[in-house]
């Protein structure tokens, strides 16, 4: 049985589009994947599982994710616009259905791709606009977007995470969720942590400089919609924008 928190659960938030998991769901994961990549990606492959594979095209989903990986926010009446926006972008999108079970019906996998970079994500629409990243670069994780969060790519090794999570307790920063994923002992891992409060540039850079850490990705919250900062149909709508600190 569900189990809404919230009456923004139960009617969603501010949207275009016939349906709050097929549209605004889509457009969070959108956001999400852009904010990780940090910039719009120059290729993007959508992989629609479930409902999503059946319904996309009649509910816009395939429109919603494309919006939020430009950086549109879930109410932009340019959600319509999407390919022509993409394509003004230089984005190149593919789009493809599987069959394949997944746990949850409105499933979609990116990949995002952009100068030699790549990025592969797993998002899950639960309703009501409210998403679950499940996988960031085959490392399974739940990042909700409703909080304010850090992802952390590090080397799996003793004494990591103490170091982090004493930065944010000298910060005041209470931690929320945090979750620990690695592909191999001793190879690269994954933190995430989820906070009550938006982490300060100076504590990114103080985590950014513990040894054998390689990056660092806050990103803000998504409950919550921004104020728009585009003022012109020749620039974006970015929802939020990552702080990203890489260790080299």
């Amino acid at each position: 049985m569900s189990v809404y928190k919230s009456l923004f659960d139960i009617i969603g938030p501010v949207m275009v589009g016939p349906s709050s998991s097929h549209t605004a769901g889509a457009v969070r994961i959108g956001l999400v994947a852009r904010s990780i990549f940090g910039v719009t990606p120059e290729e993007v492959r959508i992989v629609l599982f479930g409902s999503f594979a059946h319904t996309y095209q009649g509910h816009g989903t395939d429109l919603a994710l494309i919006s939020g990986l430009l950086g549109l926010p879930t109410s932009s009446e340019k959600i319509r616009q999407a390919y022509d926006l993409a394509a003004e972008a230089n984005l190149k999108v593919s789009i493809e259905t599987n069959d394949e079970p997944t746990e949850h019906a409105n499933t979609v996998d990116l990949y995002l791709k952009s100068a030699g970079r790549t990025l592969s994500l797993r998002g899950v629409s639960l309703g009501g606009g409210t998403i679950d990243i499940t996988r960031i670069d085959n490392f399974d994780i739940h990042l909700s977007g409703e909080n304010p969060a850090i992802l952390v790519f590090y080397k799996d090794m003793p004494g990591i995470i103490t170091q982090v999570t004493g930065v944010l307790a000298a910060t005041n920063i209470n931690i929320s969720q945090m979750e620990v994923s690695r592909k191999a002992k001793g190879e690269l891992a994954l933190m995430m942590l989820a906070t009550d409060g938006e982490i300060p540039a100076e504590a990114m850079e103080k985590i950014a400089k513990i040894n054998q850490i390689y990056q660092v990705i806050a990103l803000g919250a998504l409950n919550v919609e921004p104020d728009l900062i585009s003022d012109s149909d020749n620039k974006e709508e970015y929802s939020y924008d990552p702080q990203i600190t890489r260790n080299n």
